[in-house]
């Protein structure tokens, strides 16, 4: 039950916008108050870390961090999955049966994967780039190829970090030029967008394109997956095959079922729908932050789902319930902005920034890889997991 004396905040998630709203929350509400956060994962990895087990700089083990870890900043940490959630009773269920009340809650439940929506993709052997159990062996696989083609693909759109998949390409070339592979090698990008990164605009994209091109990677637009035939053969939806030796995807990226079967959206929609600067459902103090959530910048322009926004919304929200339970105004608005960090392997990476909100429509930007950069990135983990967890 919620406590008499306080308030009860329930964060279903924990992944950018979860931690960045429990901390800020803790720090600026007196202990009468109750933070919980609930996920069904024990530990904490930043996405990014992903590509630096591939690149074979980090090991899966070394980068988790125990989500238990919150207790110590009395933020009380439920390990459980969310099986339902009683907008009109104020409540959540989990799978062990709790039934939790709130006075706010944030949901942060992140987007699910659905590698098996793609036909013949899992049984024929493809890695899910997002998957991190699965990048120990993705590297050992990329590191015994000694010829043939590494076909990577992105399924459709929206998907986390829309750089990423890019990056992961730069890095597989120079996992392979270190090996001595590369020339043997031919590695083929496939997304069926008309341009890199549509989210970003065609200056941003043509600039990806063009680091692609320089590190002799074929970029191939307007190639949907249709399905994985077997082994060796693609199709894709415009009718044409190719072979691989290596298939590498970004599969479909989905709301939680959790989500669906809540009423939290509404026909014809894929995501949570809120406010843009405020990140509030159509329901009382119920917000939607990071991947569950589609913000929509105009009839064009969607925020992007990267760990970055998620931060922001994140702080845009707690501050919203900080100042209604302490009747403060520090009226923090989400303001749309991000950045993320690109690398290209030998210790350099490009840096985006992105203005989505701007008044003269959304702006995106890539600054050509540096070592600076690369080290910002190191430091952007480390910072962040020493100010969530430690």
């Amino acid at each position: 039950m919620t406590a008499s004396t306080g308030k009860r905040i329930l964060i279903l998630g924990s992944g950018f916008g979860g931690l960045t709203a429990a901390n800020l929350l803790r720090r600026n509400l007196s202990p009468e108050h109750q933070i919980v956060v609930v996920d069904k994962k024990e530990f904490f990895m930043m996405g990014l870390v992903n590509l630096w087990i591939l690149s074979g700089i980090r090991r899966l083990e070394d980068s988790q961090v125990a989500l238990n870890k919150l207790e110590n900043k009395q933020i009380t940490f439920l390990n459980d999955e969310v099986t339902t959630i009683n907008i009109s009773q104020k409540s959540i269920r989990t799978r062990s049966n709790d039934k939790l009340e709130y006075d706010y809650l944030i949901i942060a439940l992140g987007a699910e994967l659905a590698p098996k929506e793609i036909s013949g993709f899992v049984v024929n052997g493809g890695f899910n780039l997002y998957d991190a159990e699965q990048i120990p062996k993705l590297r050992e696989k990329i590191l015994a190829l000694k010829s043939g083609r590494i076909a990577i693909f992105i399924t459709n759109i929206p998907y986390r970090c829309p750089p990423a998949p890019y990056e992961a390409s730069l890095l597989i070339n120079d996992i392979l030029v270190k090996n001595g592979t590369r020339d043997s090698i031919d590695i083929d990008f496939y997304t069926p967008t008309p341009i890199a990164l549509p989210v970003a605009g065609p200056k941003l994209s043509q600039d990806i394109v063009n680091l692609l091109n320089d590190n002799h990677i074929n970029f191939h637009p307007l190639h949907k997956i249709k399905e994985v035939l077997d082994k060796e053969i693609i199709e894709f939806e415009n009718g044409n095959k190719t072979n691989y030796d290596l298939l590498i995807g970004i599969p479909p990226h989905k709301v939680p079922a959790v989500i669906k079967s809540s009423g939290l959206i509404e026909e014809g929609q894929n995501w949570i729908d809120v406010d843009k600067f405020s990140l509030k459902t159509k329901y009382e103090n119920v917000f939607a932050i990071g991947d569950v959530a589609e913000i929509k910048v105009d009839q064009m322009a969607i925020i992007p789902k990267a760990g970055i926004f998620a931060e922001g919304q994140a702080k845009s929200v707690s501050y919203q319930i900080i100042d209604e339970i302490t009747n403060q105004l520090h009226n923090v608005k989400f303001d749309g902005r991000g950045f993320c960090f690109m690398e290209i392997g030998s210790k350099k990476a490009g840096y985006l920034t992105a203005d989505f909100y701007d008044i003269t429509g959304p702006i995106t930007r890539l600054e050509p890889p540096s070592e600076e950069s690369y080290r910002k990135k190191l430091d952007f983990e480390k910072s962040r997991i020493m100010q969530w967890l430690l």
